[in-house]
């Protein structure tokens, strides 16, 4: 039976249709996403966390005067460092000098006296053997002789107070550190025992407190025994100021908070730390010898948890990991097989099933997923 020419025509287009349609799908259908792939790697870690700590000087010292009199001078620069024994302040000297000068004189009278009422009783003891004098006026003599003798040490005793007194005008640093405002200039009258000079803070090294849940007490433990660094960071926690050590666990756990409070004395040998300041102490609470570890760019987050992306049959498989703690730029996991390798970095429009090539090859990444291979 012959066609007509409009069948054939119509069948001619059709077929003319299809195979434009297959070849624009081919055209367009979308390359493999180029990957790279990591290695999980194996390697000991400590999982550090934060705690908020105040930094407190290891001494401090209040300079307050031990005699009353005018300041006659400050010999320091406000806020410098101050070596133990050096001179700060000075009061005026001259009525402690006056009081010096009296009880040495006085000494030195009491001394002749004591001295003329022992050779008095020299000369009466053999006077009285022999009953020339009576025992009354040789026992008189004797008490004179010994009430003579206890003035001078009295004298002598309040000569040394004299002496106490002038070195009090001189008053020094008790301690080094470093030093804050005079809070008296020179020409005000200081009290004894009252006023205050000012004020120094040993700050190297220094001490940071703070506390720690009480279930972390055996981790604290461990970390005192052991000696293991602590970072102590900025307020923020992004910032390493300095390096110190757990040096101090209470003995007790706080009623009230379950807290324990601890100290961390570090060198601060650079003065990055300052008293009051607000820091962040990074204490470690767990160590793994073997921890399993992938960068933290690796994971993602879905709807069910972390995960990480592998490579089957040369297309991109979601894996689910558990996330133990992160460390910087490293993630420590659990839940996936050693010597498996992940997509990393991740590429945009990356999701499971979609055809995946390994970078610089060209060709579909067929490694299936836990295949070993070197990191990029």
């Amino acid at each position: 039976m012959t066609r007509s020419p409009v069948v054939l025509l119509l069948t001619l287009a059709t077929l003319s249709l299809m195979l434009s349609g297959c070849q624009t799908k081919a055209k367009h259908e979308a390359p493999p996403l180029q990957v790279s792939l990591v290695s999980v790697s194996t390697r000991p870690m400590t999982h550090y966390e934060g705690f908020l700590g105040t930094v407190t000087p290891l001494q401090t010292a209040t300079i307050v005067p031990q005699t009353s009199g005018i300041l006659q001078s400050v010999r320091f620069t406000e806020g410098s460092m101050v070596d133990k024994g050096q001179t700060l302040f000075t009061i005026d000297p001259a009525q402690m000098q006056a009081a010096l000068a009296q009880a040495q004189a006085k000494l030195v009278a009491d001394q002749a006296t004591a001295r003329y009422n022992r050779n008095i009783v020299e000369q009466d003891r053999p006077l009285a053997e022999k009953d020339f004098i009576t025992a009354q006026s040789f026992d008189q003599a004797v008490s004179q002789a010994q009430a003579a003798t206890a003035q001078v040490q009295a004298d002598q005793a309040a000569l040394e107070q004299a002496r106490l007194n002038l070195s009090y005008t001189r008053i020094t640093a008790p301690i080094s550190g470093r030093i804050g405002l005079a809070q008296v200039k020179a020409g005000n009258l200081v009290i004894a025992n009252q006023t205050q000079l000012a004020i120094i803070n040993q700050i190297a090294p220094i001490t940071v407190n703070f506390s720690v849940p009480q279930s972390l007490l055996s981790a604290a433990r461990l970390a005192q025994q052991q000696a293991i660094p602590l970072p102590i960071e900025d307020e923020k926690g992004g910032t390493v100021l300095a390096q110190g050590k757990l040096t101090f666990i209470d003995n007790s756990v706080s009623a009230g908070t379950a807290t324990i409070s601890m100290q961390a004395t570090v060198p601060n040998a650079n003065l990055g730390l300052w008293p009051g300041q607000y820091v962040q102490v990074q204490m470690p609470i767990q160590q793994l010898a073997q921890a399993t570890v992938l960068p933290v760019g690796a994971i993602q987050q879905g709807s069910t948890g972390p995960f990480i992306y592998t490579v089957k049959d040369g297309t991109a498989v979601d894996k689910p990991v558990q996330v133990l703690w992160e460390s910087g730029t490293d993630a420590v996991v659990q839940g996936i097989e050693a010597g498996i390798r992940a997509i990393y970095p991740l590429p945009a429009r990356l999701y499971p099933g979609v055809r995946v090539a390994l970078s610089g090859t060209g060709g579909p990444a067929i490694q299936p997923a836990g295949a070993p291979g070197k990191r990029p």
